[in-house]
């Protein structure tokens, strides 16, 4: 018995260690604009609906003067799609958008 918690307690502690790259670590800032390059190619649209846009410009085989997509682009949409889909987070309540809070992030 005491295996299973103490396999239980690894497992929920890994998951609740997971941390992001983007955005200061800041989930509700991440799931909500995604990281914070200006020229990034993609930008969320639900978290609940596991939605986002992707800039059609971003895609050089069809758009030939487009942007090729960053390693960043990549890397990150497969964190949000990771860690952000299903979630519902409610509106930011608090001064601002959330992302100058405490710094700017």
């Amino acid at each position: 018995m005491k295996t299973w918690i103490f396999i239980l307690a690894i497992c929920f502690s890994s998951a609740a260690s997971a941390q992001l790259s983007y955005r200061s670590n800041d989930p509700f800032v991440f799931c909500t604009y995604g990281q914070i390059s200006p020229t990034k190619c993609w930008w969320p649209i639900s978290a609940r609906a596991g939605t986002i846009f992707e800039d059609p410009t971003c895609d050089p085989p069809n758009y030939p003067d487009g942007r090729p997509w960053t390693p960043d682009d990549y890397a990150s949409r497969a964190e949000w799609y990771a860690i952000c889909t299903g979630v519902g987070q409610g509106e930011w309540r608090g001064v601002g958008t959330g992302e100058q809070v405490p710094t700017f992030h």
